[in-house]
């Protein structure tokens, strides 16, 4: 797409047409990524041992951690570039994107060597069983290796899709799955590696993915361009990237540190139940990826709008994706509860892990209903630059609804208890968010109504002209 048809899809385009244009690739690709992270779950699951399996569930919170961190880029800076665009301040989303590039690599730098030195008490904090540490500590060590081209990957397909450019951000994840796909089954069976295996299949995918990052950037295709040069100390590039960044990081954090919680308390009712937890749990990427997709597709064109101050087109846009999450939330919900043991048993042929996994799936759709419109409001207000109410959701989701709720639920329900926290603080999360939401449109709209309605007027008479200033109520245009 050239850069006009870009930014005329983004300003002008009809908000249907605009939306399923900007979030479409942005779900297909996101589908590959739910390919990616199910094709590991498969292969593992052939191994026939549930030890395997359930080490696989226990270490997510590490791929979770690394997307948190590369979140602060992905996310604060992504919003940035996006509202720059908007104001067409070019210069500025370059330096943004060539920062946040910078600011990534030393991140990840940092989590590498941290989980390396901690990984011991590491896994054994991640609630890893004496049978299921040997394989959680192959993976882990593997994965923490890793690091650095799996924050990139992670970073610079959103940051791409912050200029609105969707398909080359899809052809990374596509050449990032394809890779992995192709790569765990050679390590897992062919070498005999097991679960080591997988995680080193993982993590030449995200090589692969990246390298196709760096050469879009590097061959001058995009709107927005990386030099060296333009790696800025600017006190706003960094306010931004970190002030929305942080705020959506600490979501994944939390969500993370929340897994650590879930499993631990899961570990009670033995490995079938935490294995079965983890297939149910990658089952739920699918719908998951979804709202996330039309969440990173309306993204820019909120901000982009947004900066634009072009008040009714935000409105519209946000109506439009609620609508189309929610009723993709609606089939979503009865498709897993109709075939919720079939779809477990794709992945293990356990009769112990399916009859689990299937208890855990028919609890966590009722996500399904509330995630879409969720994530929209999420990413409207961190389009918006809204650091505090970004904060705010960030810090519900998980700490005040998700991790109270476990134990709450949990010590009264037992294991289903613990399942049914989920659901629940989703819909928490979900009436706060459009709470928040609904204020920051009602002042952005006073806002703009302020600007707008007050204009200059030249008067011309007796060849004297006067600037007057007046003051117009909306309803008297």
């Amino acid at each position: 797409m050239t850069q006009n048809k870009q930014t005329e899809l983004m300003s002008n385009a009809p908000v249907t047409k605009a939306i399923l244009k900007m979030s479409i690739p942005v779900v297909l690709g996101m589908m590959v990524q739910v390919l990616y992270n199910l094709v590991d779950t498969f292969f593992i699951g052939m191994l026939k041992d549930e030890n395997q399996l359930a080490a696989a569930n226990i270490t997510t919170p590490i791929f979770m951690l690394m997307m948190a961190i590369a979140t602060i880029v992905s996310t604060g800076a992504a919003s940035y570039i996006s509202r720059c665009l908007g104001k067409k301040d070019n210069q500025s989303a370059n330096k943004t994107l060539s920062t946040g590039i910078a600011i990534c690599t030393g991140l990840g730098i940092l989590v590498m060597a941290v989980g390396l030195i901690f990984l011991k008490p590491f896994i054994t904090l991640l609630g890893a069983s004496e049978a299921v540490y040997p394989y959680a500590f192959s993976y882990s060590s593997i994965m923490f290796i890793g690091t650095l081209p799996v924050m990139l990957n992670y970073a610079g397909g959103q940051l791409i899709r912050s200029e609105g450019a969707v398909m080359p951000s899809i052809i990374g994840m596509m050449i990032g799955t394809v890779t992995n796909v192709i790569l765990d089954p050679i390590f897992i069976f062919g070498l005999d590696m097991g679960i080591g295996g997988a995680a080193i299949a993982t993590v030449l995918g995200n090589v692969a993915a990246l390298g196709y990052y760096m050469y879009y950037y590097l061959s001058g295709k995009s709107l927005v361009k990386f030099k060296l040069k333009f790696i800025s100390g600017e006190k706003k590039i960094w306010g931004q990237t970190f002030g929305i960044g942080i705020p959506a990081a600490l979501s994944q954090f939390l969500m993370s540190g929340a897994l650590i919680v879930l499993n631990n308390l899961a570990k009670t009712y033995g490995e079938n139940a935490v294995a079965g937890m983890g297939v149910a749990a990658k089952l739920m990427y699918i719908g998951t990826f979804i709202f996330m997709g039309f969440a990173a597709g309306c993204q820019p064109l909120v901000g982009y709008n947004y900066g634009a101050n072009n008040f009714s087109r935000v409105k519209s846009i946000i109506k439009t994706s609620m609508l189309i999450t929610t009723g993709i939330g609606i089939v979503l919900t009865t498709l897993f509860g109709i075939f919720a043991s079939g779809l477990i048993s794709i992945f293990t042929p356990l009769p112990e892990v399916i009859a689990e996994g299937a208890t855990v799936l028919t609890i966590y759709m009722w996500s399904f209903l509330v995630l879409g419109p969720q994530m929209l409001a999420s990413t409207t207000i961190q389009a918006f630059g809204k650091a505090k109410a970004s904060l705010l959701l960030s810090i519900a989701r998980q700490g005040l609804f998700y991790i109270p709720l476990l134990f709450l639920l949990g010590s009264r329900f037992l294991f289903k208890g613990l399942l049914w926290a989920q659901p629940i603080s989703d819909a928490l999360t979900l009436s706060l968010a459009l709470v928040l939401l609904v204020s920051i449109l009602k002042k952005y709209q006073k806002d703009n109504k302020e600007e707008t309605s007050s204009e200059p007027i030249s008067l011309q008479r007796d060849g004297i002209s006067c600037e007057v200033t007046e003051r117009l109520s909306l309803d008297e245009h």
